[in-house]
């Protein structure tokens, strides 16, 4: 019996002196960045002009004429229908902030009042861009177009309106 007994008491003896079990508590790594730049400023530098429309047909609808962004025009679909002339001009505004970083631009619809109401749909809602390497000093410019859908019972007279064009950087 003592042969038996030896081996538990020399077990016993173990667990009573052994160090206990440590729980071991995982660990992870994250990165951290922070990007820091300079105020970021808009500014509007020239005025988004549809210039003279005359509605030359008798019944037509869902004529569009639109500016591009280098102030170029389509005038409805050619039928004859709408008549463009004047001097009509994309919205162009100025971003200055810092050198190389991505800016979003946001342009979104808006209407002109007047004798009447019209949607105006912008070219480009949301663009993003490079302010290069002068961005800090020189910055750069960002022509936005625009399209009105016009039709024989739109009102006549003159239509004004303001877009809010929001920057922000990426």
């Amino acid at each position: 019996m003592n042969r038996f007994l030896a081996p538990f008491g020399a077990v016993v003896l173990l667990a009573l002196t052994s160090t206990p079990a440590v729980a071991v508590s995982p660990s992870s790594q994250a990165n951290a960045t922070a990007k820091i730049y300079k105020p970021l400023t808009i500014s509007k530098t020239q005025d988004l002009n549809f210039g003279t429309i005359v509605l030359a047909g008798t019944s037509f609808s869902n004529e569009t004429v639109t500016v591009s962004t280098t102030g170029n025009v389509t005038c409805g679909s050619g039928s004859g229908n709408l008549s463009c002339g004047g001097t009509p001009t994309a919205a162009t505004f100025h971003l200055v902030g810092s050198n190389n970083a991505n800016v979003t631009v946001n342009s979104p619809t808006f209407s002109l009042g007047g004798p009447g109401t019209l949607s105006v749909t912008p070219s480009s809602t949301t663009q993003t861009l490079n302010l290069g390497t002068g961005g800090q000093n020189t910055g750069i410019d960002v022509s936005l177009g625009a399209s009105i859908t016009l039709s024989s019972s739109t009102t006549q007279g003159v239509y004004t309106g303001t877009w809010t064009v929001i920057a922000d950087y990426q």
